[in-house]
Parts: C-alpha cells; sequence; structure tokens
C-alpha cells in the first residue's frame, strides 16, 4: 500500500531557512548578497504549498518483467494542474535521496516523481547483495542493456501517470501531462541527457541510437557525463533541441578522474537555443543533491555515512576535485555547502519555471547576471 506523508514548507528546504516565501534566507554576509531579487523573480509571487509525499507505490513493466518502485513529492491540499518532474537518481542513490532538492521543488508547485532504478547499488544493498562498489561503477560504465533500461523506465513512468493517479487517489487531477521536465544527478543526467535527445554508439552495436521521449519539455543535467564514456560522443548533443540546464562546480569530477570542464560538454556540443551551463565555485560531484548542506559536523556526518553506499561512492569520485569527503571542513565546512545548494535550487527553479510554467521573469533572471551578483561571483551562468 501506498504511504503518504505530510510535510510543511518550514521543513522542506533541511538546513535552508524559509522566509516570506523567499527561495532561502540571508545565512552569510560574506558568502551571499542581497537575496531579494532572486527570491522576487521566482517565489514571492508565488504560494509556497505544503509538501505530500506519496511512497511505496510500484509500477508494473509486465513487458520488461519489471517492478520500479515510486515515491512521489506534490503540492497538498491544493486544486489546480502541476507541472510533472520526473528525476532520476546516481548510481549509489535510490528514490528515498534528493529530498531537500524533491521537495523543494514540490514546494513551489510541481509534481516530482523518483524512481528507483534496477541498477541501483542502494536497492541492491537492501535486497542483501554485497557488492564491490568500485566494481559496480566499473560495470555500469560498460553496461549498454543497463543505460537503456534507464531511459525506458522514464519513458514509461510518463505512460504510467494514470497508473499513479490511480494507485495514489490524492494525486488525480494534479499532473499537468503536456508539461513533463526530466532531471537527473550523474548516473542519473546521464539517463536525463538519453531521454532528451542526446544519442550514444552502443559497445559493438548501433551507431548514434537516440532515446528520446518527445513528451518531455525539459532537462536538467546535474554533474552530467561528457563524451568518451558510455557511448556519449561529440556528435551525441548536435540534434539537441530541447531546452537543457548543466550544472557542474570547480571541485566536481567524473568517475574516471575527468574535471569541470568535460562536465560542460553537453552544453558545448548541444545546438544553441535555451541552453544554460551553471558553474558554481566550490562544488563537488557530491553538492547537489543537498545532503550536504544538511549540516551537523564533519565527524557526525561520517559516522552516519559509514557503510553506506553514497560513503563509498564519495571515496571513490574523491569527494570532488582536490581531496576526499574531509575537504568539507578545509573548504568551508556546512556553510559553504548550504550556500552552493541554495544556488542549485534558485538555478534549477528558475529553469522549470522558465520553461514548464512559461515564465517570462524566470527566462528574463537566467539570461541576466543576476545569480552572478546574487552569489558575490560564486556562480556563473552562461547561455545560448
Amino acid at each position: 500500500m501506498p504511504i503518504t506523508l505530510l510535510i510543511s514548507p518550514t521543513v522542506t528546504a533541511c538546513s535552508s531557512k524559509w522566509n516570506d516565501n523567499h527561495v532561502f534566507a540571508q545565512s552569510s554576509p560574506t558568502s551571499v548578497s542581497d537575496r531579494s531579487s532572486v527570491a522576487s523573480t521566482n517565489t514571492s509571487n508565488q504560494q509556497v504549498y505544503d509538501v505530500g509525499i506519496v511512497d511505496n507505490i510500484i509500477l508494473n513493466d509486465a513487458q520488461r518483467n519489471r517492478q520500479i518502485p515510486i515515491k512521489v513529492s506534490y503540492p497538498e491540499g491544493q486544486q489546480g494542474s502541476f507541472p510533472v518532474i520526473i528525476f532520476s537518481h546516481g548510481a549509489g542513490a535510490s528514490k528515498d535521496d534528493y529530498a531537500p532538492l524533491t521537495r523543494f521543488w514540490a514546494s513551489q508547485g510541481y509534481i516530482c516523481i523518483q524512481p528507483t532504478h534496477a541498477d541501483s547499488i542502494a536497492l541492491n544493498r537492501q535486497q542483501g547483495n554485497s557488492e564491490n562498489l568500485r566494481e559496480s561503477v566499473r560495470q555500469m560504465l560498460g553496461d549498454a542493456k543497463g543505460w537503456k533500461d534507464r531511459a525506458t523506465d522514464v519513458s514509461f513512468i510518463i505512460s504510467s501517470l494514470s497508473e499513479l493517479e490511480r494507485q495514489a487517489p490524492q494525486l488525480k487531477g494534479k499532473m499537468n501531462t503536456q508539461r513533463i521536465g526530466v532531471g537527473g544527478h550523474s548516473y542519473g543526467a546521464y539517463t536525463a541527457q538519453l531521454v532528451g535527445g542526446a544519442t550514444i554508439d552502443i559497445p559493438g552495436g548501433a551507431k548514434a541510437q537516440s532515446f528520446a521521449d518527445r513528451r518531455v519539455r525539459a532537462v536538467l543535467l546535474l554533474s552530467p557525463q561528457g563524451a568518451g564514456q558510455q557511448g556519449l560522443t561529440r556528435n551525441s548533443w548536435a540534434n539537441f533541441k530541447l531546452p537543457m540546464m548543466t550544472m557542474t562546480g570547480s571541485r566536481d569530477r567524473g568517475a574516471q578522474g575527468q574535471g569541470p570542464e568535460w562536465k560542460e560538454e553537453p552544453f558545448k556540443y548541444s545546438p544553441a537555443g535555451d541552453k544554460y551551463l551553471v558553474f558554481i565555485e566550490g562544488a563537488t560531484h557530491f553538492s547537489f543533491s543537498g545532503r550536504l548542506a544538511q549540516g551537523g559536523g564533519e565527524a557526525q556526518t561520517q559516522a552516519q555515512g559509514q557503510g553506506r553506499p553514497g560513503w563509498r561512492l564519495r571515496e571513490h569520485f574523491g569527494g570532488g576535485q582536490g581531496g576526499g569527503f574531509g575537504t568539507r571542513r578545509r573548504f568551508g565546512g556546512g556553510q559553504q555547502e548550504e550556500n552552493i545548494f541554495n544556488y542549485v535550487k534558485v538555478a534549477s527553479i528558475s529553469f522549470w519555471d522558465a520553461y514548464l510554467k512559461q515564465d517570462s521573469q524566470a527566462k528574463n533572471y537566467l539570461k541576466s547576471d543576476g545569480l552572478q551578483a546574487d552569489s558575490n561571483g560564486d556562480v556563473s551562468v552562461s547561455s545560448k
């Protein structure tokens, strides 16, 4: 049976403090300048919703003999039709991760659907499978069937929105099926690229194969992949027509040690037209999920993380360029990560509002230097 929870906006943003419907409140006079223009552009004229959570939904794909666990975050207690965001998790995560981000989006008027893909290391651990995480990541990099299965999961979810309503009646009439966005982090960003129209060369098989789903309106890529990995080439984005936002940071790195320049390639090699690159100073591969911004000392964070897939994956990715997870303290600690995650929230909600709600103010904000100014230069936004 699906489980339903209700979350107030006052706790939706985790360690960030809400203030008069603003995206985030003042947290450090030396790190973040006046936020008023960010807030007024994105949320001060919009309602901030309580967030309901429906968990333990199972979508059954009989054709693939696949059951897809689903969690949904949605605006609670409101009539109306809301855009839909399907968010794909990274290799070590599942539907139960990224709550600081998906609940924030839901509080701003979006239905956020999170699947757990079959390759989830966290899921396999829950099922009692003991895996070498480095070996698991290595296998994923060459698993063409897994690449396709993830993209197919997303398309199947889009085709099953009426089934979601049947299993969770509180969603009935809330989902605007004409305004669908797909986002993802890490391996999930790869999934979002495929669904959005990036083509790949299948090892030993087809060249420039597409898994695009034409029902998708916009794509958000958090710490994505560039050419030379998982079938991606410089031509993979040549016909990528959808609005796309790519996010990376100065301390971000890939599974094979690639730097942030490599992660910028979806933006670099895609055609002009509604494309954005957000570069955040200090952001690591794991800054985008919100977990590092949730507070608590480094020792506490390490103790809580030991033995979990995310912890070992941080070791694999080195916590970002320049060091391990211990760099959290050296680089600025929880406050630095909180600021970084605030920038992620502002940029992402501006993108979704611009292309799933057709908000001209949000689009103008993305094309301005507003976020760079409001972050005291910690964030740069390029567009084409």
